[in-house]
């Protein structure tokens, strides 16, 4: 489908305003959403279960609705439903207290949303590949809304109490299936008549035999399973350290601001340098970051980790993106990336869930974060070993 250079402009500030609210309106729900599930009476072993819950079923789903996405006309259908039934069942989830309900509820959500990120993502990359910034110039909006967002929401929270988070997330939601219904743009970058379509097993073969995609498998896996304790239980350990709702709020804001321009540095570095480079360093800095924590456990402390963690995450997102698209077979790019960051950490989560509940329990959230400090660093090893030839980052 050709498209004028006017709607082409325009779809480009559509993308921009879509993750300015898609993204942002993450802030309302996610950095508070442990501190619901403690007011409800959650264990952390409970809370890492629902974790479970929902990534068993977006591991099953993800890589076939993302597969959907890719010889779907107009993908942006699938994402707008999800989006309708995550605002939808986290409104219902607000009102549970039964552990069981609220892991339905997230089994359901996870079972229509899946795809969102994956075919989001590749939307974008659709609307900014002619653009010489890249794909970091649509992301960056993510975290300027994120900005915003999470110290509003810690606000209203503080005023209104929890539900207001839900409240916010819904909003968010639906404004963003309406920008989507604007946009003219159609992702995949390729369409079905520019490459054959391959049937799932080959695009997994084609992954075994790429040693790069291998060891991106093997680094991301390790990075998750060994992290995510350390960021599931990371504001319930702040509020401990004596942080109020408020400055949860900052803490969780710094990153963003740092985002801003780090989305942006690293379309730089990633031109540059290769994003199998970029992304193995990525790892050391989110190393570094958690180290500091565990050294000089404080608020202050995750204040500079916090801060660490946006250059960390500006490197992270653009080029474990560019580096996934690169060896993703033509035309293959939402399946591929449904595969490594759907299921492939539905799997991770899975473990790493119920593991960092029952750590939180036996030990606390301080070791979680000497865990993080060895995945970080393994990771990064493997990436240095396994990395493939410096090439340009260009969507697959």
């Amino acid at each position: 489908m050709n498209i004028s250079p006017k709607d082409a402009k325009r779809d480009y500030w559509l993308i921009r305003l879509y993750y300015l609210i898609w993204l942002g309106g993450g802030g309302f729900l996610f950095p508070y959403i442990s501190l619901f599930y403690k007011q409800q009476g959650l264990s952390g072993t409970e809370m890492g279960l629902l974790s479970a819950v929902g990534w068993t079923v977006a591991l099953a789903v993800a890589p076939f609705m993302g597969r959907l996405g890719d010889n779907l006309r107009n993908p942006r259908r699938l994402i707008q439903v999800g989006l309708l039934g995550a605002a939808a069942l986290y409104l219902w989830l607000s009102q549970q207290t039964a552990f069981l309900w609220m892991a339905l509820i997230i089994g359901v959500d996870s079972l229509i949303n899946s795809a969102s990120d994956p075919l989001s993502t590749s939307q974008a990359l659709a609307i900014s590949k002619g653009d010489k910034t890249g794909f970091g110039s649509v992301r960056v909006w993510g975290s300027i809304g994120w900005v915003f967002m999470t110290p509003l929401c810690g606000w209203l929270i503080e005023r209104t109490g929890l539900f207001s988070m839900f409240e916010g997330f819904a909003l968010m939601s639906v404004l963003s299936v309406v920008v989507l219904q604007f946009m003219v743009t159609n992702p995949p970058p390729h369409k079905a008549s520019d490459a054959p379509q391959l049937a799932l097993r080959s695009v997994l073969q084609h992954l075994s035999r790429d040693r790069s995609m291998v060891g991106l498998a093997a680094a991301l896996l390790i990075f998750w399973l060994a992290g995510y304790g350390a960021s599931q239980f990371e504001t319930i350990y702040l509020n401990q350290l004596g942080a109020s709702t408020a400055i949860i709020g900052v803490v969780n804001t710094i990153g963003a601001v740092i985002e801003i321009g780090g989305m942006f540095w690293a379309d730089r570095l990633v031109r540059r340098y290769g994003s199998g480079r970029v992304l193995a360093v990525s790892m050391l800095i989110y190393a570094a970051g958690k180290l500091i924590v565990l050294l000089a456990p404080s608020v202050a402390a995750i204040f500079v980790m916090r801060a660490l963690s946006g250059v960390y995450y500006s490197l992270y997102v653009v080029s474990s993106i560019a580096y996934t698209a690169e060896g993703s077979p033509a035309g293959q790019g939402s399946t591929v990336m449904a595969l490594y960051f759907v299921t492939l950490q539905g799997l991770t989560q899975l473990v790493a869930g119920p593991l960092g509940g029952a750590g939180f329990d036996a030990f606390g959230a301080y070791w979680l974060f000497a865990i993080a400090v060895g995945g970080g660093l393994l990771s990064w090893i493997i990436l240095s070993l396994t990395g493939r030839s410096r090439s340009p980052a260009v969507p697959a």
